[in-house]
């Protein structure tokens, strides 16, 4: 691990989310003009901030793509925003990632993973709106825990500088310096907002929707998916329990028949 250029901050934790996931289209396509004839999908893995996020270059330095052994030049560094890597191709694979961070942070390299979706998934809804706009994505929200961090990079974390990206540029009339505002519907924030903002109604792919509120809905789906395959094991258990009382009564069937 690398040294701090700076004291640590005692007893402080600062957490940051992010998107990690990709996004992929048929071939032909214009963002893919020159894609080899044998391949068929266009895709590009990435990682980003939320919405309504703090700037990930605050915190984050580069990130390396280690892509399918058979791509030529297979690991991918990106020192810079957008951390992002576009390829073509005709398969899925997990792809390895590492999240470097600024040298004085004194904080060392983690590691992510994500799996390239390239077909629409989900449910038929979402399978048919992929299917129509040619455009598949697959995200997920991570999370990243800086704990009593170095103290010049624990003010960077909480500079107000790192929310400039959501500003937008007006003009106050002639003479007058320009101000600039945020005109978005979801404050900007370094947590995940209460509710998603008027413009998320394309789904979570569309990097929209991300919110506390989703995140129960996700995690009341998964209980309730837990619910059906704990029934499900019942059942097959069950069903397994009858099958071995009747290999019994068979097995008792066939030594009173030998005797």
């Amino acid at each position: 691990m690398p040294a701090p250029s700076s004291k640590r901050v005692r007893g402080v934790r600062v957490t940051r989310h992010f998107i990690i996931g990709n996004s992929a289209v048929n071939l032909p396509h214009p963002s893919y003009p020159d894609a080899p004839p044998n391949h068929n999908k266009g895709w590009k893995v990435y990682i980003r901030p939320l919405p309504n996020g703090p700037d990930i270059s605050t915190w984050l330095k580069k990130v390396q793509f280690k892509l399918h052994y058979t791509y030529e030049n297979a690991s991918r560094t990106i020192e810079g925003p957008p951390f992002e890597v576009s390829e073509t191709g005709y398969g899925e694979f997990g792809v390895e990632i590492r999240l470097y961070f600024p040298s004085d942070s004194g904080e060392k390299a983690q590691y992510r993973e994500h799996y390239l979706v390239l077909s629409p998934y989900g449910p038929q809804e979402q399978q048919e709106r992929q299917t129509r706009e040619n455009f598949t994505v697959a995200e997920r929200v991570e999370s990243i825990e800086f704990n009593e961090p170095a103290q010049d990079f624990y003010r960077s974390l909480t500079s107000e500088d790192q929310y400039h990206w959501l500003m937008t540029k007006k003009g106050r009339g002639k003479g007058k310096k320009p101000e600039f505002v945020f005109e978005g519907d979801i404050d900007p924030s370094a947590q995940l907002p209460e509710k998603a903002g008027r413009e998320a109604g394309s789904g979570a792919g569309a990097g929209g929707v991300w919110s506390k509120q989703y995140e129960r809905q996700i995690l009341a789906q998964l209980g309730e998916s837990a619910k059906n395959l704990d029934g499900l094991i019942e059942q097959e258990k069950s069903i397994m329990e009858d099958r071995r009382k009747k290999m019994e009564e068979l097995g008792r069937e066939i030594d009173a028949k030998a005797g």
